[in-house]
């Protein structure tokens, strides 16, 4: 591996940043031409309905989770239901959502855009030096604000700033104060070996509340290696975002139950609760390796986000 560049102590070996080409895609023209929403009047021809999709959705997943997932031990049900669920993917009331995939190096997210013009949020919690998705959002979709929060400050501080994102330089968690999370720092840019390290954290709501102060965020990404799983509930009704008014319309996470004490158990009452709520959908599923897997969900309850994305 050959050193580049001055040595900095917070950069290990300072790889050179790569510069990515932060032009605009013609869809991205497409959508700067979309009529500005007024999603209290809008009746744009809808590409389904809330109704339609969760009926959809619950058909094809209920009898599989009743009469397959449920059954298992948690373990299992976190080994076994990418490959159990993901014939669902295929319903009508997905294909008709018109979904789109942003790669990055490692993996794909997920997003279904405007179907017309106003201002977006995106929050990427964990950045991992890896910002291609975020880069290929930005040149598609206008009128984006990008957030991004990730305890290893170069060269994630210079990838998300070079595409106009405002970056924090420290974890988003349940507990405040000095946490130990599992994060890839600057010199394992290439082998991808992640390392567990001490770091500054900030407690979920209050970096949403009083920081970002949001009230909806339409598009949120968390990779931060089993500290999701610290917080997963605060997505169920009546928890944390409930009590602060904040919405989130669609959101990417990888689960990561082998990471975390008890991992499994939270990820086997988390996605049965999400199933019970009505509030979202989930599809996409993807297991990236043994007990460590990726979903896509979408609120198809909030209608500020129905009536942006869905109808």
């Amino acid at each position: 591996m050959q050193y580049k560049g001055v040595f900095d102590p917070m950069d290990g070996i300072g790889f050179d940043f790569e510069k990515y080409d932060i032009s605009p895609f013609p869809k991205f023209q497409d959508l700067e031409k979309l009529h500005v929403c007024d999603l209290s009047v809008d009746k744009l021809k809808p590409r389904t309905t809330p109704a339609k999709l969760l009926k959809g959705f619950h058909d094809c997943v209920d009898p599989l989770f009743e009469d397959v997932l449920i059954k298992m031990e948690p373990k299992n049900f976190s080994l076994e239901i990418c490959k159990i669920i993901k014939k669902c993917d295929t319903i009508p009331e997905f294909t008709n959502l018109s979904i789109d995939e942003f790669p990055n190096d490692h993996e794909i997210k997920w997003a279904i855009l405007p179907k017309c013009k106003e201002d977006n949020v995106m929050v990427t919690l964990g950045i991992g030096l890896d910002v291609k998705a975020e880069v290929l959002l930005s040149r598609t979709l206008p009128n984006t604000t990008f957030y991004g929060a990730d305890p290893i400050i170069q060269p994630n501080l210079q990838m998300y700033s070079h595409f106009g994102g405002k970056f924090f330089p420290f974890a988003v968690g349940k507990d405040a104060g000095i946490n130990r999370f599992k994060v890839l720092p600057n010199q394992n840019k290439k082998t991808r070996e992640y390392t567990y390290q001490d770091v500054t954290t900030i407690d979920v709501p209050y970096f949403f509340n009083n920081i970002l102060k949001l009230k909806r965020i339409d598009f949120l990404w968390i990779d931060i290696e089993g500290g999701e799983l610290t917080f997963l509930h605060y997505l169920n009704r009546g928890n944390q975002f409930d009590k602060l008014g904040i919405t989130v319309c669609q959101f990417n996470v990888e689960l990561h139950p082998d990471f975390w004490p008890n991992g499994y158990q939270i990820v086997f009452d988390f996605i049965p609760q999400i199933l019970r709520e009505n509030r979202y959908v989930f599809l996409k599923p993807l297991e990236t390796t043994t007990g460590v897997f990726r979903l896509f969900f979408i609120n198809v309850e909030n209608q500020e986000c129905v009536r942006k994305y869905i109808q």
